[in-house]
């Protein structure tokens, strides 16, 4: 039975052995409104816009973004870029997800752009009709909302879910420059022959066993690629040798975590037992009554800092 929640209790041996073959299989193989621009690195002297919610002027004509400020935030605080999946808006992305909430709680700021079209959607592979160029657009999104929020550049992390989720990884590709890491949900779908980021970047993947849209083994409606390929991926990008180090965080969760990677990267993957297609958590920040994607990727993300390659 498919789960959008995660919900359940899994047997110590049914985990025990779903982890063994689980490891055989992987194991193969514009100007913001106010505020100054802050130095890299250096915040001194930047005003940042004052806590709460506030839109960007709009960049490149595109659909303006809504930025929030946490209430705790002081300058040098981390920024998360948060990239809505298919049909929806930044603000849809901050409603689910509760991210500002957790923002307000733990002192950073949170930028959440949409992609273009009627049905938004991100460009991830390149072939969309008129080839909007997303990678560029945020790029700039990246630069007025540090600006705007006096945040440090060098603690930059990016995630997203569905299509946003696989532009996210897209960034992880080509923006190594300046995000720090990227934590796709749902959107570790593709593998990307001309990913060829300028250093290692940690990566977090989480995915549903029981995801209909972008499925766990591949193809669907969303013609996917497998996880275990992404992964691979990825492990190959940062340079990960050996086995994962397997572990339960929940009962229907089990983390593989590839750690000593390049250059201090960690390319980690949470597969969710039968979790459909989505936000696994949805608004539950405090990851006490189930499992909270909103806290699981800002505890990923908050814990590297970009580095030169």
């Amino acid at each position: 039975m498919r789960r959008h929640l995660v919900v359940g209790t899994a047997g110590a041996v049914l985990l025990g052995a779903v982890v063994s073959l689980w490891l055989a299989a992987v194991t193969s193989s514009a100007p913001p409104p106010s505020g100054g621009t802050p130095a890299p690195g250096d915040p001194a002297g930047c005003v940042p816009l004052p806590a709460g919610s506030h839109v960007l002027a709009a960049i490149d004509g595109r659909i303006p973004v809504v930025v929030h400020v946490g209430r705790t935030t002081r300058p040098g605080a981390p920024l998360v870029l948060g990239l809505p999946g298919a049909g929806q808006t930044g603000r849809d992305f901050a409603s689910y997800t509760n991210y500002s909430a957790l923002a307000d709680r733990d002192g950073f700021s949170v930028a959440y752009p949409t992609a273009t079209g009627a049905r938004p959607f991100w460009n991830v592979s390149g072939s969309l009709p008129g080839k909007p160029d997303d990678v560029a657009y945020l790029r700039k999104v990246i630069a007025a909302a540090v600006a705007a929020t006096c945040a440090d550049p060098d603690r930059v992390g990016v995630t997203g879910v569905s299509n946003g989720g696989g532009m996210s990884a897209r960034l992880a590709c080509d923006t190594s420059d300046l995000i720090a890491a990227a934590a796709p949900v749902a959107g570790g779908y593709k593998t990307l022959p001309d990913c060829h980021p300028a250093r290692p970047v940690p990566i977090l993947e989480i995915h549903g066993t029981a995801d209909h849209v972008v499925p766990y083994g591949g193809s669907g409606p969303s013609a996917a690629g497998a996880v275990p390929a992404f992964l691979a991926q990825w492990r190959q990008l940062d340079h990960c040798w050996g086995r994962p180090r397997a572990s339960a965080p929940h009962p229907d969760v089990i983390e593989l975590r590839w750690a000593g990677c390049a250059g201090g990267a960690v390319v980690q993957h949470d597969r969710i037992i039968d979790a459909d297609h989505g936000w696994p958590g949805r608004t539950d920040i405090d990851d006490v009554k189930g499992f909270a994607s909103t806290r699981r990727t800002w505890a990923f993300l908050s814990s590297f800092r970009r580095s030169t390659p």
